[in-house]
């Protein structure tokens, strides 16, 4: 097997102070407790792990279950949180659909951070949170990819950068996207994901817009990463779509002289009944 890249992880994305932001809101939210037992889904390379950390330090038998289906990146969240403090974190290399596997005790709260909109059997995976919990645990996640995350006077800007995206792929490489959508490109409405999470026995708690101002350091990043790639550009090599997001977005910030462009994350907190 040869070394596992993290070239298109999502890890510069996640780094970026107003997706830090957006995260630390959404674990602020959930009001954890020293003494609790947390999952953190799609952890990464340990970013809102941390966060949830620093919540529940105090108590030994706090207890934080991070799981990422990437080695490289468990890897280095095991790399930067082996100073935990009276904070037992277990990492565990796996997709998320497999929580049953991995979650033997109910948890008091699961958290998944950007990354709901990337699972195809949504239903299943909630069946699976709502096992995991405790009587009364939360369930608490938020998204920048769905339905209501552009605002409507962000349009100009996006048609410009996919035009001009699309045209630079055809001119530098003479391909260009095949039809149709991969599952990060099939998204929801807020009130779509209200309405799963109570046929799934989840009561909502809170249920919010948390507003971001994207710079063009922001749209460089997440055109770094391979599920977005892939989401914009169906079929078109990592490399070449990369190449063509980011230029494009370079030239759609100059041409209409953009500093940052607003965009909402879904933020959401539910209770199991």
């Amino acid at each position: 097997m040869g070394i596992e890249s993290t070239e298109f992880s999502y890890k510069q994305f996640a780094e970026l102070g107003f997706i830090q932001q957006a995260n630390s809101h959404l674990v602020d939210l959930v009001g954890l407790r020293p003494g609790q037992k947390v999952v953190d889904l799609g952890c990464g390379t340990g970013a809102v792990t941390r966060l949830i950390m620093e919540k529940l330090e105090g108590a030994r038998n706090s207890l934080v279950i991070g799981i990422d289906m990437s080695a490289a990146a468990l890897r280095e969240a095991m790399s930067q949180l082996n100073n935990a403090r009276n904070v037992a974190i277990h990492f565990v290399q796996s997709r998320v659909e497999h929580l049953p596997e991995i979650v033997k005790e109910q948890v008091d709260s699961v958290f998944f951070c950007n990354g709901i909109h990337l699972v195809p059997d949504k239903p299943r995976l909630l069946t699976q949170i709502s096992t995991a919990l405790k009587s009364g645990g939360i369930f608490a996640f938020n998204t920048t990819f769905f339905q209501g995350a552009p605002p409507p006077e962000t349009e100009q800007f996006y048609r410009k950068w996919m035009f001009k995206a699309l045209r630079i792929l055809r001119r530098r490489h003479g391909i260009m996207p095949q039809k149709g959508k991969v599952e990060a490109r099939r998204q929801l409405t807020s009130e779509q994901y209200e309405d799963l999470l109570c046929q799934h026995g989840f009561t909502i708690g809170r249920k919010s817009l948390f507003p971001a101002l994207f710079t063009l350091q922001g749209y460089m990043a997440i055109s770094e990463y391979e599920e977005f790639i892939q989401g914009a550009m169906p079929g078109v090599p990592l490399e070449k779509g990369r190449d063509a997001l980011q230029e494009g977005v370079r030239q759609a910030f100059q041409d209409l002289n953009l500093e940052t462009v607003p965009r909402n994350w879904l933020t959401v907190v539910a209770v199991r009944k």
